[in-house]
């Protein structure tokens, strides 16, 4: 092989390693591209998880004002009460029953799916209630009630 064959060869190596190398920095660069994406894309499925559940306190407030303010009603096969200012509460032994809140509140939806959903209830007096939901992406989410109205946080960091 002459030194002008070999200088092509080695060359041509080169050229390959480049491309190698600057495929790999476009996939990297791609991947990261994508967990932000991705990452995004939870945070928008969060807020819309919240906005979710206050419409549906609202559609069943609106349903109590058209229904001539009852003390209680079900939908589906969730029991529940209204607070006096008319917004949907379901209690089990006086208790808030939070599995059973965002089930009435979320119109069926459940969970989303990315999370490690999980739920507690927090009591700190009679006044003030809340159900905390860890939704998975390092916040949580509260279904609160205080004096008789509805609540709905999500600024809720871990």
């Amino acid at each position: 092989m002459s030194l002008r064959d070999r200088e092509l060869q080695h060359k041509k190596r080169l050229q390959n390693i480049s491309w190698l190398i600057i495929t790999f920095i476009l996939i990297s660069v791609l991947l990261y591209e994508w967990q932000q994406v991705q990452k995004n894309a939870k945070f928008i499925q969060f807020d819309l998880t919240r906005n979710n559940l206050y419409q549906g306190a609202v559609n069943l407030r609106q349903n109590w004002e058209l229904n001539n303010k009852p003390h209680s009603d079900k939908v589906g096969d969730i029991a529940f009460e209204y607070t006096q200012l008319g917004w949907p509460i379901v209690l089990k032994q006086r208790d808030l029953d939070c599995p059973k809140i965002w089930s009435l509140l979320s119109n069926g939806i459940g969970k989303p799916e990315y999370n490690s959903f999980g739920y507690r209830k927090a009591d700190d007096s009679s006044g003030y209630n809340r159900c905390l939901y860890d939704i998975g992406i390092k916040k949580k989410l509260a279904i609160l009630y205080i004096n008789d109205k509805i609540h709905i946080a999500s600024n809720l960091s871990l």
